[in-house]
């Protein structure tokens, strides 16, 4: 059993650019990972081989039964209702080993984006596919739930398509890594496969990449000694066609008219011209080497954040208290977050972490109401914007000065995304939408930043920019995420949801 695309090409909606052009590949039996930065098309490459999009040329091998699971969270499952009414052993089997309960079918709208992404998983796993593409499954989840999915989706025995920036998970399910690169200087883009997990493939395309380097260096040393030699056999060819010329002698000097002659005739000082036009030759073919040792640019600059902290001494007053959260409360001792306090939120899945954070966003809101024009200002980065949001960031930054739009786009260029595409139709990723939200807040000077799960839907290259960029900012921070090593990079305050109760730690 295996899945076939051959020479597919998609272009979205409005674009100028194909995203694929020309793609051939096949996905075998097991698992394969779609590796690359936002935007470059993974998950529209899945899409296709599910048949959820139709491309604009192409052919997708059919007959098999396939089945996609996106990235977002924020719509239920189409088969949502039959798994909930589902109580066979594959069903039970699947709630248990997902830690999911019974009930929450029935709560899609009040469970955390964790227990939704579990609720996806294992809907897409009950129906069985042929071809299952699971798009970046381990966002919003906890160190506890991506063990669990883990060992479940290593017992998937059909076509697998994982498109995922966890390296743990590569390394544990793929066999082979489909890797989206770039493959020229106008953005053209190839997908390289190669086997292993992601260890293995990452440390070939080093190789390869140190490789290409090398021959490109090799390249260029030789055109410059060819540029230098070239110079030095024209200055020859131009003092040879002036000691050709008869311009000046004497009409009378015959003995040096006939050494002219006599040169031309044989070819003696003609023969530097010659040498001079096959220099033309080996330089275009150096250049050629060097044009096709292609080494791709990478964003690695960091983010300068124009901020300072603010003048109060503390940004946020959280009384002592009790507040719902799902089917319990969540009790909060009384907290004061000073002007250059970098805190990290961590708890399992469900325990009430985002429910802290839209406790805060209301202190915050009555606090702008009461100082007005001296209200704090502030970066708030949701977990998952919803449609409307996704719109209005896309139609702002249209919409901006020039000058603005190009520090919003040279923002997300710092975060590795191209500017050029990353605003183009409707080909805008959740990650690249994400930086474009972190770009447009950074023109308001922010004294605090808040994030939930900022390294959701990132790529690895944007998610070592964004920690950079974070480390360097001067004012308050408060980020939820389940990424241990970003928090230690960012953070140096722990807020622990434990039991029902919020812990303090540094």
């Amino acid at each position: 059993m295996q899945l076939a695309l051959s020479r597919v090409t998609y272009t979205h909606p409005a674009a100028q650019d194909p995203i694929l052009n020309n793609v051939t590949i096949t996905f075998p039996q097991g698992w394969t990972g779609l590796l690359g930065d936002n935007g470059c098309g993974k998950s529209t490459l899945a899409k296709i081989a599910c048949s959820l999009i139709a491309p604009d040329s192409g052919t997708v091998s059919n007959g098999l039964f396939a089945v996609y699971c996106p990235q977002e969270a924020d719509e239920a499952p189409e088969a949502l209702t039959d798994f909930a009414l589902d109580f066979d052993r594959e069903a039970r089997s699947l709630r248990k080993r997902l830690g999911l309960t019974d009930d929450m079918p029935w709560r899609w709208d009040e469970l955390s984006f964790g227990e939704r992404k579990k609720l996806q998983i294992a809907c897409a796993l009950w129906q069985r596919p042929d071809v299952l593409a699971i798009d970046e499954p381990t966002n919003h989840l906890d160190c506890a739930a991506r063990a669990q999915l883990e060992q479940l989706l290593e017992t998937f025995s059909g076509v697998g398509i994982l498109v995922s920036h966890d390296r743990d998970l590569l390394d544990a399910l793929v066999m082979r890594c489909a890797s989206f690169e770039p493959a020229g200087p106008r953005g053209e883009i190839s997908i390289v496969v190669r086997p292993g997990g992601y260890s293995a493939a990452h440390a070939q395309a080093e190789r390869e990449l140190a490789a290409a380097a090398g021959e490109r260096k090799r390249a260029k040393d030789e055109l410059a000694r060819l540029a230098n030699e070239r110079e030095q056999r024209a200055q020859e060819a131009a003092r040879s066609d002036a000691r050709r010329s008869k311009r000046g002698l004497d009409p009378k000097d015959r003995s040096a008219r006939a050494k002219i002659d006599l040169a031309i005739f044989t070819g003696q000082d003609g023969a530097r011209g010659k040498l001079l036009r096959q220099m033309d030759g080996r330089m275009a073919a150096a250049q050629s080497r060097a044009d096709a040792a292609f080494v791709p640019k990478r964003y690695d600059g960091s983010l300068f954040l124009d901020a300072k902290p603010s003048p109060r001494k503390t940004v946020l007053h959280i009384p002592a208290g009790i507040i719902p959260c799902g089917e319990g409360t969540l009790e909060l001792p009384e907290i004061f977050v000073g002007n250059t306090d970098r805190i990290g939120i961590v708890g399992p899945n469900g325990a009430g972490k985002s429910t802290l954070l839209v406790h805060v966003r209301d202190i915050l809101g009555k606090q702008a109401e009461q100082l007005g024009v001296n209200a704090l200002t502030v970066l708030d980065i949701p977990q998952e914007p919803n449609p409307a949001q996704r719109r209005q960031v896309l139609e702002t930054v249209r919409s901006l000065s020039p000058a603005d739009r190009g520090r919003v786009l040279s923002c997300a260029a710092q975060l590795n995304s191209d500017p050029d595409r990353i605003l183009e139709g409707a080909a805008t990723s959740p990650g690249e939408l994400r930086k474009l939200m972190i770009a447009l807040g950074l023109l308001d000077a922010p004294a605090l930043i808040i994030m939930d799960e900022p390294t959701n839907h990132l790529d690895l290259h944007s998610v070592e920019a964004l920690e950079r960029a974070l480390a360097q900012f001067g004012g308050a921070l408060l980020l939820v995420s389940h990424d241990r090593a970003f928090l230690r990079a960012c953070t140096n305050i722990t807020w622990e949801i434990k039991g029902g109760t919020l812990l303090q730690r540094l």
